[in-house]
């Protein structure tokens, strides 16, 4: 099942990506979630805002001229690094325990 829209992460972020490209990203970032989560018992608002940020987050590590629109948009590694924190937390707070200890986007390699 697809949570967000390539309009919404449009919205969020500034891309050169075309929609069906992010489209297929939101797709894969979809099928992780249910894989890791029990998509089900979770609000779809919720499911909505963990997708579109994890697909925020693989399209400013696959796109270099890409840029996050709004409060995160100073730099691409501070951008990664609140992306990063904010998924985090969600996963966290939606699946517990120490699966979520560490961070969706492995920020130790140089990605910007």
């Amino acid at each position: 099942m697809v949570y967000c829209t390539a309009a919404q992460v449009m919205a969020t972020v500034d891309t050169d990506m075309t929609a069906p490209e992010i489209t297929e990203l939101i797709e894969e970032s979809d099928a992780y979630m249910d894989t890791i989560l029990d998509t089900g018992s979770i609000n779809v608002h919720v499911l909505r805002m963990i997708s579109r940020v994890m697909t925020v987050i693989k399209i400013m590590l696959k796109d270099p001229s890409a840029s996050s629109l709004g409060d995160y948009s100073m730099n691409r590694q501070y951008t990664l690094e609140k992306l990063n924190k904010e998924l985090e937390t969600m996963l966290t707070r939606v699946g517990g325990g120490m699966a979520f200890k560490y961070g969706y986007a492995d920020l130790r390699w140089p990605t910007v």
